[in-house]
């Protein structure tokens, strides 16, 4: 009796192991996507049995953690510039490289703040230095970050980035930024749009539209990270892009990979 209870044992623990030892995935996610990621996660398992581990973190985090040897199976970035570092390093399966779906920018504050400002009025530059004589705005590092690079980007295209370089503070990633400005340390701040839509802590102030003024259009890749020639992504990738991956991208405020293409 006692051996057969061993034996059952035994195959639990082996059962257990193939499903989330050999074939668990751990995977490396921007900061700005880490609410939709759990969404995206939760979905996938139902239907392959298998669990994956999040870790998040601003995209240069991320990337230089794996150059030092974090174990992550695949990286999603906010941008490409991090995907090209990482593959000049030989750590990214170039063949894997997906573009998985895109975002806009728009400038915020607090919820319970009385600001205005529109992007698209002459007395833009006027309205946006009143609003910060007293405070600052709050974009992440413009050097690595890729909102900052973005955000940067905008400002330029606005006419702005020099009126409000003494006022600028920088933040570590986007969930640090937006973090920020929802608890009033910054009056403006720029977000991207799917974050600033799921915050109930902060507002929308202004859209920031990339075909009027100038900034590259924030875009999601996702890889596999190169180890040892045995990478199994166990196909999330290719989930990614399936229609049911893309309609919980877009319910998080995320634009599809199949929108706007070729702008």
């Amino acid at each position: 009796m006692m051996r057969n209870i061993l034996i059952a044992l035994f195959l639990i623990i082996i059962s257990i192991n193939r499903t989330y030892g050999e074939d668990k995935l751990t995977i490396s996610v921007a900061s700005s996507l880490y609410n939709v990621s759990k969404e995206l996660i939760k979905e996938w398992e139902k239907t392959n049995n298998k669990r994956i581990t999040i870790i998040t973190g601003s995209t240069p985090l991320l990337a230089r953690q794996i150059e030092r040897g974090q174990k992550s199976d695949i990286i999603i970035t906010a941008n490409y510039s991090w995907l090209e570092w990482m593959i000049d390093r030989n750590l990214i399966e170039k063949s894997s490289v997906k573009k998985i779906a895109k975002n806009s920018l728009v400038f915020i504050t607090g919820i319970n703040k009385n600001i205005y400002l529109d992007i698209n009025s002459f007395e833009f530059k006027n309205d946006l230095i009143e609003q910060i004589s007293s405070s600052k705005i709050s974009i992440p590092h413009p050097s690595s970050v890729p909102l900052g690079i973005y955000s940067k980007q905008a400002l330029k295209s606005l006419g702005a980035w020099s009126l409000v370089q003494e006022k600028l503070v920088f933040t570590s990633s986007a969930q640090s930024n937006l973090k920020f400005i929802s608890q009033g340390e910054a009056n403006i701040g720029i977000s991207y749009l799917s974050d600033a839509l799921l915050s109930s802590k902060v507002k929308i102030i202004s859209y920031i539209d990339n075909k009027k003024f100038n900034y590259d259009k924030p875009t999601y890749w996702a890889a596999k990270i190169n180890r040892n020639n045995k990478n199994n992504d166990l196909n999330f990738l290719q989930w990614l892009e399936s229609q049911k991956g893309q309609e919980i991208l877009k319910n998080y405020g995320f634009e599809t990979i199949y929108l706007e293409e070729n702008d």
